[in-house]
């Protein structure tokens, strides 16, 4: 689709057409064609500078309408095109790149969230949460009322100040209760297990479906869960179930209304868009945590913690072991065998006493830690 195509219209109009979902994909498909998420900043000048569509005399070049046209531009992965937009004249063959930067593309930020404060902690032996007393907890989610903690033997869910099992399927070995991934999907609590994915509405029974065949003359994996609400995604060691995606998924996290996807190679991909960057140099280092905090998408790979603030990158040492957002848009990190408050200056060390954590989850006002024969609840205000 060229420029031409883009409707006109009263500025309402353009924005009814646009959704947020769309441009957001927008942003990523630009930075993934470019080779590099530099920042573009036409909305940010347009509006400042004002300016008439390229083309058509007498209509206003407005920010929205520049949306509109970055979209179009984005969906047909035209870089001729936006680089006649920034050059101010019509595209066509003989469109010129400009040196440009991209405020727009950055996801949308609210103001900062609150300082971080620990209030009280706590931890039990994996014996004192009803699990074998060598367990593992490897997988944390919030569930209505509390958590739910997964290990290499089973799960156990916190509720209402007490820990309780998990009503596994009658005759469920405990080799199939290996936890690998949840999630909450509409109401129901899904448990991806060694063998099969569990469904439970926290009311009645469990609903079990075993894993089928993979494409490789195996049984496939399921690696990793999300939900945006809408939308179920399932990550299978071969596929991606419920959007276009890698074949490999270690890791989904949803930003700014799009769906990004950690591969078992390093590279993050767009679902539904294609590839956007390789996060590691490393064969076979895949990109293990993605998380979506304070207009900031998180990666862990290749021995690195990678930001993206949804146009430009930075990256820097140790790389994550776990990420866990809370309620007011904080992220928080297990690094190197400790637990860091992201902020926007930063990572800093929160002084809790830890031995080999493995997995963290925010439920309520409570961090939830995970790890070898013990599980820790940090309140944090």
């Amino acid at each position: 689709m060229t420029a031409s195509k883009i409707p006109a219209g009263p500025a309402a109009e353009v924005v009814s057409w646009l959704d947020r979902e769309a441009l957001g994909l927008a942003r990523a498909r630009i930075a993934a064609k470019l080779g590099r998420p530099d920042p573009f900043d036409l909305r940010e000048r347009l509006a400042r500078e004002g300016g008439h569509y390229p083309g058509r005399d007498g209509v206003p070049l407005t920010a929205d309408l520049a949306d509109a046209i970055l979209l179009e531009a984005a969906r047909e992965a035209d870089p001729a095109l936006l680089a006649g937009l920034f050059a101010g004249r019509p595209p066509g063959p003989r469109a010129r790149a400009v040196d440009v930067s991209l405020p727009v593309l950055r996801f949308p930020r609210e103001r900062p969230p609150p300082t971080t404060r620990v209030r009280r902690e706590e931890s039990w032996s994996s014996r004192d949460m009803g699990d074998e007393p060598v367990a593992t907890v490897r997988c944390a989610v919030a569930v209505p009322g509390g958590v739910a903690l997964g290990s290499d033997y089973g799960l156990t869910l916190w509720r209402e100040g007490r820990f309780e099992r998990f009503p596994w399927p009658r005759g469920a070995r405990r080799e199939a209760r290996r936890v690998e991934a949840m999630c909450v999907h509409q109401g129901d609590l899904l448990v991806a297990t060694s063998q099969s994915l569990v469904r439970w509405d926290f009311r009645g029974d469990p609903t079990v479906r075993k894993h089928g065949a993979d494409s490789e003359e195996g049984w496939d994996e399921l690696r990793c869960l999300l939900s945006t609400g809408r939308q179920l995604l399932l990550g299978w060691r071969t596929r991606l179930e419920g959007g276009d995606g890698p074949a490999e998924c270690f890791a989904l996290c949803e930003a700014a209304g799009v769906v990004y996807a950690g591969t078992g190679d390093g590279v993050l991909h767009v679902v539904n868009g294609g590839p956007l960057r390789r996060l590691s140099p490393i064969k076979h280092a895949p990109v293990r945590h993605l998380a979506f905090a304070d207009g900031v998408l998180h990666a862990a790979a290749g021995g690195q913690h990678h930001r993206f603030d949804g146009c430009s990158w930075t990256t820097a040492p140790p790389e994550p072991t776990a990420f866990a957002v809370d309620r007011w848009q904080r992220l928080w990190l297990l690094a190197e065998g400790r637990l860091y408050a992201a902020t926007r200056e930063g990572t800093v060390p929160v002084p809790v006493e830890l031995d080999r954590p493995w997995c963290l989850a925010a439920a309520g006002e409570s961090l939830w830690i995970g790890g070898r024969e013990r599980v820790w609840r940090v309140e944090v205000g």
